[in-house]
């Protein structure tokens, strides 16, 4: 899962827009994302600030409604994260 997000971060440097399409289709409302898809979005900020700030409208608009779902611990550090 580690290596798979890193792959997808490298592409997100150049392909942005697909990537995105791709991991916002596992994004689903009303559901807690896996803890490496919010990973991807924070490392993918990170390699892209200027490219990811379209879709953080969409990222926050379906992640906050189901936060307050995070029990584990590990899944609240990488909410934070």
């Amino acid at each position: 899962q580690e290596a798979a997000s890193a792959v997808l971060v490298e592409l997100g440097k150049r392909f942005l827009n697909k990537v995105m399409e791709e991991v916002l289709g596992q994004f689903q409302p009303g559901i807690l994302p896996h803890p490496f898809v919010l990973r991807t979005f924070a490392d993918l900020a990170v390699a892209n600030v200027f490219g990811m700030v379209p879709f953080l409208n969409s990222i926050l608009g379906t992640l906050l409604p189901v936060l307050g779902t995070a029990r584990a611990d590990s899944m609240k550090c990488v909410c934070c994260y």
